[in-house]
């Protein structure tokens, strides 16, 4: 029994040594990592008259109380000779663990002269046939790009109603291209919907130059579901 007794001292001695040691060793190890963060000077999106000059907004990066602005990658450019739709990407540098920010803008390049290229409002006249029209009840901003090749990019040729009016967000859009003729005809080049993975049966339409609006009845689904959209332009 005192055999027993004494060892269980000694390894409770032994316990005490390692966890004496332990704490000596951890002494003034502690530390604070500091993560970077990324701020935007100005706004994240952006429209931008084609044919001028870029002017990066500018951006402010730290880590701590270190400014490490000068560090920040920028990916992305933006072509201002060509309409379209640019994202520029902002990478902070890598704190001591690992960790990164980021952050993005959207810059839109547009032409202020086009006749047909901008934003367009989408009139709460337009309106859904299903069993029934539907109103649409209140206006979607819809944005339409030249693509310098006689076509136009929609960036929802349904006006808004699932993306925006359902709030289903941008993947329920149907992003689209249709060409407009010299006496106005609007035809249908593509179409598609991400969120669904499908497309429009038809589209028929027609561009109005002297009250710059775009009017097409929208073909859907096998139901079928027809979307009769009403844009003007802002």
């Amino acid at each position: 029994m005192k055999k027993n007794i004494l060892f269980t001292m000694f390894l409770a001695l032994v316990a005490l040594a390692v966890t004496s040691c332990g704490d000596k060793e951890s002494e003034g190890l502690s530390r604070i990592t500091y993560y970077p963060t990324i701020e935007l000077e100005g706004d994240s999106y952006l429209v931008w008259d084609k044919g001028t000059t870029y002017e990066e907004p500018g951006y402010t990066s730290m880590m701590g109380d270190e400014d490490v602005t000068s560090q920040v990658v920028v990916s992305g450019s933006v072509d201002t000779n060509t309409s379209g739709i640019y994202t520029l990407t902002y990478t902070t540098p890598k704190n001591e663990d690992g960790f990164g920010a980021s952050t993005s803008r959207t810059v839109v390049v547009l032409d202020p002269n086009s006749a047909i290229e901008g934003f367009y409002l989408c009139s709460a006249d337009s309106y859904r046939d299903y069993n029934g029209i539907t109103p649409y009840g209140r206006a979607y901003e819809i944005l339409v790009i030249d693509n310098g090749d006689g076509t136009y990019s929609v960036d929802d040729l349904l006006g808004g109603w699932y993306c925006q009016r359902a709030g289903y967000g941008s993947a329920y859009a149907m992003e689209g291209i249709i060409s407009i003729d010299g006496d106005g005809t609007i035809g249908l080049v593509d179409s598609y919907v991400p969120g669904w993975g499908d497309s429009a049966d038809a589209l028929d339409g027609t561009y109005d130059a002297a009250t710059s609006t775009l009017t097409w009845d929208v073909v859907y689904t096998d139901n079928p579901l027809v979307f009769h959209v009403i844009l003007n332009k802002e």
